[in-house]
């Protein structure tokens, strides 16, 4: 048996004072039952008072020494050992105690010491030892929750701090990857279209005053996300002059909903690409939102054609990037999908729940 000891495990402050608040609360009872005891057997209550006043203050002291001293000087690896100390401890320990309520009964008159004349240091022995084994069993059985507990705290904070390095790693991939798209979107137009060009660098600065403000936060607003692909939006549009329409049809309800940052521009990045690629002289991009109980609903689709099964759990682009955030924040709680409906590819997204704030 592995066991954390609680002198070691009540470094932790709340742990410490549950410990002292027991052992406290926990040796006053037995006081006051030893106390009763005493009295039924003596029939007087200063000899009962004196014989726990006497011994239950040094058993409180000897148990809290020990169990200081456990947690200063752990021995896990050693516990047949610890348990074979505990029971010659728990032996000397009710033995001391024993001839402690001995001696102090002798001080009394013969009336007394004659009450129960016959193995009054056996009867005292035996009665100690149980209590005593009684807090050891207690002591071993809560430090070895608390080692159950702690295991699973420690286990808790790696796993928050590994899902909090996956998801700046993934931030930190997607946004220098719309970065660079638009860099080469600006810089495709500026022989042709200086002017575009110059608004276009006007517009990706706004969009960048966007993402710069919410650095370092993995959840916005998705009407946060919104107007930031409605900025993104507007850059595209001026690099396909007429051809890219934008429409968005947004539940009031969902505009307060938390999503991760850079939902909305992964869905419409990929929404513009799709488009671009169709045949038609000019690609309308929906954008569409509600809630339906405690579950988020968000659809961008485009015309075109999806020729192949996309296969997000194997994408490395931007909404590949996505699934694994959303898989991040809401574990077995959300699905996303990428279909062809009649002439459109559609992006369904579904968040359901709280998110996990990491």
């Amino acid at each position: 048996m592995i066991f954390v000891p609680i002198g070691q495990a009540l470094s932790l402050g709340e742990s410490s004072v549950a410990f002292w608040r027991a052992q406290v609360v926990g040796w006053c009872v037995l006081a006051i039952i030893g106390f009763c005891i005493r009295l039924v057997v003596f029939a007087n209550a200063t000899v009962a008072f004196w014989l726990t006043v006497g011994v239950e203050p040094l058993a409180f002291a000897i148990t809290s020494a020990v169990a200081v001293f456990h947690g200063r000087h752990p021995r896990p690896n050693a516990s047949i050992q610890v348990l074979a100390s505990a029971v010659l401890l728990c032996l000397a320990t009710s033995a001391v105690l024993a001839g402690i309520a001995y001696g102090i009964h002798q001080m009394f008159g013969p009336e007394i010491r004659y009450v129960m004349p016959v193995d009054q240091y056996r009867l005292g022995f035996i009665y100690y030892m149980g209590i005593l084994s009684i807090w050891t069993l207690i002591y071993f059985g809560v430090s070895a929750e608390l080692a159950v507990r702690t295991e699973r705290i420690s286990k808790m904070k790696a796993e928050t701090r590994a899902l909090r390095l996956e998801l700046e790693y993934l931030k930190l991939q997607i946004e220098p990857h719309f970065l660079f798209n638009a860099l080469n979107t600006i810089v495709a137009e500026i022989a042709d279209r200086p002017a575009i060009a110059e608004e276009m660098t006007r517009r990706l600065a706004a969009y960048l005053r966007y993402s710069l403000d919410r650095r370092g936060r993995g959840m916005c607003r998705l009407e946060e996300e919104i107007e930031a692909a409605e900025t993104y939006i507007r850059i595209q549009a001026l690099r396909f002059d007429k051809r890219l329409e934008y429409r968005c049809q947004v539940d009031p309800a969902s505009l307060e909903l938390l999503v991760p940052h850079m939902t909305m521009q992964g869905l419409v990045e990929n929404a513009i690409k799709h488009g671009m690629r169709s045949e038609h002289d000019h690609f309308l991009i929906n954008v569409r939102t509600r809630v339906q109980g405690d579950e988020l609903i968000v659809e961008v689709d485009n015309p075109g054609q999806l020729h192949a099964p996309y296969d997000l759990a194997r994408s490395g682009g931007g909404l590949g990037n996505l699934c694994r955030r959303l898989a991040l924040r809401y574990p077995d709680r959300h699905s996303f999908s990428l279909e062809q409906r009649a002439d459109k590819i559609v992006a369904e997204v579904r968040m359901k729940g709280e998110p996990l704030l990491l």
